[in-house]
């Protein structure tokens, strides 16, 4: 049942947002092909379609954030509420369907962001920052990565596309969360606002949270030359070595937890749907 809902999730989600990537796909395709057949030389049509993906990669997070909460509030609170909640499976995997939704289209808007930022430095590469500042990039670049194996940077870059997961996951909980407390009895009749007030109030606690848990508690990688170990005093971190805090992960994780739980009480038994 949860990849019929998923099924449909990215459905209603994907009228906009596949739209969107659409046309971030078309310009891409413009600006690379262009480019490269003008042997590596950037034109000003090519200037136009970078700073249109540009603005489009900036703003995605927020059209992301707007099509996900107008869907949440639709299908569960609003006019299609009684249909979701009717339908044979548990509200938990019906919440559940909701999150894994808005995390991938909040992470597809980071990879568009990423994607356009090395379309952009590829293409303008010598009009940002010049064509001797760029030849010098290059060239400290090999002595940035020296003794550091591949090894170490696949696990550096796994634990930060793990991070970012986290992270987006642990924000569309606490969102839905909010929205679900806001469409209780008590708050419904001016749901928009205590959902921005309950949005602000969970996001802050957890941050402050997270943040005190952090600087109390050392345990993370660290990343130095060709090695990699786990550290659980800060006094043990040597020189010049990178330090990735998993306390804090580990922390979003357990908050994430709480807050699922939480929403799924909520909408099993305190939600009022129109």
């Amino acid at each position: 049942m949860l990849g019929k809902l998923l099924k449909n999730e990215f459905i209603a989600t994907g009228r906009i947002m596949g739209a969107v990537y659409a046309v971030v796909g078309v310009i891409i395709a413009y600006v690379l092909g262009s480019y490269y057949i003008g042997h590596d030389t950037a034109t000003a049509g090519q200037t136009i379609g970078v700073a249109v993906l540009m603005l489009i990669s900036m703003c995605n997070f927020i059209l992301t954030t707007v099509v996900m909460v107008m869907n949440f509030q639709k299908s569960l609170y609003g006019e299609q509420g009684y249909l979701s909640f009717t339908l044979p499976v548990k509200s938990v995997t019906l919440f559940s369907s909701k999150v894994i939704v808005s995390t991938v289209w909040y992470i597809a808007a980071f990879a568009c962001l990423m994607g356009t930022t090395a379309v952009t430095a590829m293409v303008l590469k010598e009009d940002l920052i010049g064509e001797e500042s760029y030849s010098m990039i290059e060239s400290l670049l090999p002595m940035f990565l020296n003794g550091k194996t591949i090894a170490t940077l696949v696990t550096s870059l796994i634990v930060w596309v793990i991070a970012m997961f986290i992270r987006f996951t642990m924000f569309t909980v606490e969102l839905y969360f909010a929205i679900s407390l806001a469409n209780t009895r008590k708050f419904q009749k001016r749901y928009a606002l205590w959902t921005v007030i309950f949005i602000v109030l969970t996001t802050g606690v957890s941050e402050k949270i997270a943040s005190f848990l952090s600087s109390k508690i050392t345990f993370g990688l660290e990343i130095i030359d060709s090695s990699i170990r786990f550290i659980t005093d800060a006094a043990t971190l040597q020189s010049g070595a990178s330090f990735i805090n998993l306390t804090q992960l580990i922390i979003s994780l357990i908050i994430g937890g709480v807050f699922f739980y939480l929403t799924h009480y909520v909408m099993s038994k305190k939600v009022n749907i129109r």
